[in-house]
């Protein structure tokens, strides 16, 4: 199961104006995906919508257009679970020339089955909540460095707090199980928004890296899972996510996101989506260097994403 479903149409109406900005979502032709894309094209911004499907892109630019006549709203094929897709989707920005001013990486799975693997022999959850996006953010970095202030907002979720970095198992080849791969790709994500913010710091690129928690979304997405059923009651605790939130979040998710995360995103913080946004606390994982540099380290050599200064690769092997 890819992508947030849920309610559409409950982008916040009071957002701050975007004009001439040019947003990038990922996985953003339905759930809250949709509602950011749609909340961003209502101020004014221009929006990259993207997703595996062209015919559900088609049908989210048909309800986003009359809504947001006046901004450039278009669709972009991206699997962001495929490498090649991702480098694929990048050479077509990177053709175009022109910066990308917010690049929010929404796209998520959550897979309550078995283990399952990509085409480049990735773990699911690994790929497309953090692989794909670490590739797609180091591909777009030209573009985002092009902007003047540009913005990468990773979304996370509570299970992240659940989760470790199994660096001598990244793969979960071994005593895996739907939690632990969905609760180490976001803390990755976690680590890779405080990362990123480091890495910019250090390197002059002007990006500023946050991340922002959704929790009505996932919500919505598990509870409306095929695969859930009564006895996956422990999951839904495991993840901090209620019944309760499911339903009728996703408009209070997204002004939350857009109010917090877009005008003036915390640089090392998190946008907590219940009730009013404000930052969390973030613990010693995700804010220590050493395991922010395991992690940066481990993906690059992953994916093969490039970064414009020199890093300093890890000497161990990566796992498998």
């Amino acid at each position: 199961m890819q992508g947030n479903n849920g309610s559409q149409g409950h982008a916040a109406a009071n957002f701050p104006p975007e004009t001439g900005k040019l947003a990038v979502i990922t996985c953003s032709t339905n759930g809250i995906g949709f509602d950011i894309a749609l909340a961003l094209a209502r101020a004014g911004a221009d929006v990259v919508l993207t997703g595996r499907q062209p015919a559900e892109g088609h049908e989210a630019l048909a309800k986003i257009r009359p809504m947001a006549p006046n901004a450039l709203v278009r669709f972009e094929k991206l699997d962001i679970a495929s490498m090649n897709s991702v480098g694929d989707f990048a050479s077509r920005l990177l053709e175009a020339g022109r910066p990308v001013d917010l690049l929010i990486n929404n796209a998520n799975t959550l897979v309550l089955q078995g283990r399952q693997q990509t085409s480049d022999g990735f773990e699911l959850h690994l790929a497309t909540n953090f692989l794909g996006h670490f590739a797609l953010t180091s591909r777009l970095l030209p573009l985002l460095r092009a902007s003047k202030q540009a913005k990468v907002v990773q979304l996370t979720s509570t299970g992240r707090h659940h989760g470790e970095i199994h660096v001598l198992n990244l793969q979960l080849q071994v005593e895996y199980t739907p939690l632990k791969a969905y609760s180490q790709s976001k803390l990755a994500m976690m680590i890779f928004a405080v990362e990123l913010q480091r890495k910019s710091d250090q390197h002059g690129w002007g990006v500023t890296g946050t991340s922002a928690q959704p929790i009505g979304s996932h919500a919505a997405m598990l509870a409306n899972a095929s695969e859930v059923t009564p006895s996956m009651g422990w999951y839904r605790r495991a993840l901090g996510l209620l019944p309760s939130q499911a339903a009728g979040r996703n408009g209070g998710a997204v002004e939350a996101l857009l109010a917090k995360a877009v005008p003036e995103p915390p640089a090392k913080g998190l946008a907590e989506l219940i009730g009013p946004p404000a930052p969390e606390a973030v613990d010693m994982r995700v804010l220590d260097p050493l395991m922010g540099k395991r992690v940066w380290d481990l993906a690059t050599q992953l994916t093969g994403a490039k970064w414009p200064a020199a890093l300093e690769m890890a000497g161990d092997a990566v796992p498998n």
